[in-house]
């Protein structure tokens, strides 16, 4: 079933006259080229240059909608709210009904009846007064429902769906080198360790934001030794693995898994941040240091790549 509810996910709404001028001079992606169809992928840094946050970023008629992992809309408002007191702008969290993931083109010819140009390319969006469907990379796409009205239509179209992200749905996002940052990661990583600034989170071509500076002085700068990389095994991952690059060491030494999906066909995945030089000369990987449970390392393609403009 290539339908799933997206529960995880948080939302915070960003409302008043100055939104769009306030969000631009606080996150990394370039505000301006925001519209009813086109939503943009983008993080909240620190003034150290961390990442704060990552975020889906749409337009739903005056209103600017970010989603959020899980357990991040309080930590979003709290860092944006110190920057919006001479702003008219005002930062709540919302809670759509309900949220769909939507896997692969099976549900084309549906999603018609709802808008009639769905969006085809990736960060492509289409927006009604009471759904947003967004199209992400790794073959997927995301219908907001903001209006519970729409819940039982959406049922006779679909018939049903998954309560929760099946692994399907999972492999795909970590394939497509998607690494949301949850409480545990936040203001841990670097957005160059992330891939953040070949992944399109990043405009260098927009004005000032919070860590800016910093970020900019890495990429033109600097020279990564480490990046995000897509693992894969036999060995099951869980939510506290980490991968090291020897066997044999304390997992406490390793780097932690990000994302990961085990699957019964076609090997288990994940995202976790790895030395760029191991990589490449494809030396193995080993789940929290074990010797039997190999890995490899391979590099993230993506889809989308930020707008210069």
């Amino acid at each position: 079933m290539p339908v799933y509810a997206l529960p995880e996910h948080e939302f915070v709404q960003v409302e008043g006259p100055d939104a769009r001028k306030f969000l631009q001079g606080q996150v990394s992606c370039n505000v301006d080229l925001l519209s009813e169809t086109r939503s943009l992928p983008g993080a909240i840094c620190n003034l150290k240059g961390r990442v704060v946050a990552d975020f889906r970023l749409a337009q739903t008629g005056d209103s600017c909608l970010l989603q959020t992992a899980g357990g991040m809309a309080g930590k979003i408002i709290d860092t944006l709210s110190r920057y919006a007191v001479f702003s008219r702008v005002e930062l709540r969290r919302v809670e759509p009904p309900l949220v769909l993931g939507i896997l692969g083109d099976d549900f084309e010819a549906a999603l018609t009846r709802l808008f009639p140009t769905p969006p085809g390319a990736v960060n492509e969006s289409t927006v009604s007064a009471q759904m947003c469907l967004l199209r992400l990379p790794g073959g997927r796409q995301e219908l907001w429902c903001l209006d519970e009205a729409v819940i039982p239509p959406l049922r006779e179209l679909f018939g049903e769906w998954q309560s929760n992200p099946g692994r399907d749905w999972l492999a795909a996002e970590i394939k497509s080198g998607t690494a949301h940052v949850g409480p545990a990661s936040s203001e841990q990583f670097t957005p160059q360790l992330l891939n953040y600034d070949i992944s399109g989170v990043i405009n260098f071509s927009k004005g000032c934001y919070t860590g800016q500076e910093v970020v900019a002085r890495m990429h033109f700068r600097g020279k990564p030794k480490k990046r995000l990389f897509l693992l894969s095994g036999e060995a099951e991952f869980t939510a506290d693995s980490r991968v090291c690059a020897r066997s044999g060491v304390s997992p406490e030494k390793g780097e932690p898994v990000l994302a990961h999906v085990n699957r019964s066909r076609g090997g288990n995945l994940a995202l976790a941040v790895a030395n760029i030089e191991a990589v490449a000369e494809g030396r193995p990987w080993y789940l929290d240091g074990r010797a039997e449970a190999l890995l490899q390392a391979a590099p993230l393609a993506y889809e989308c790549i930020a707008d210069p403009t």
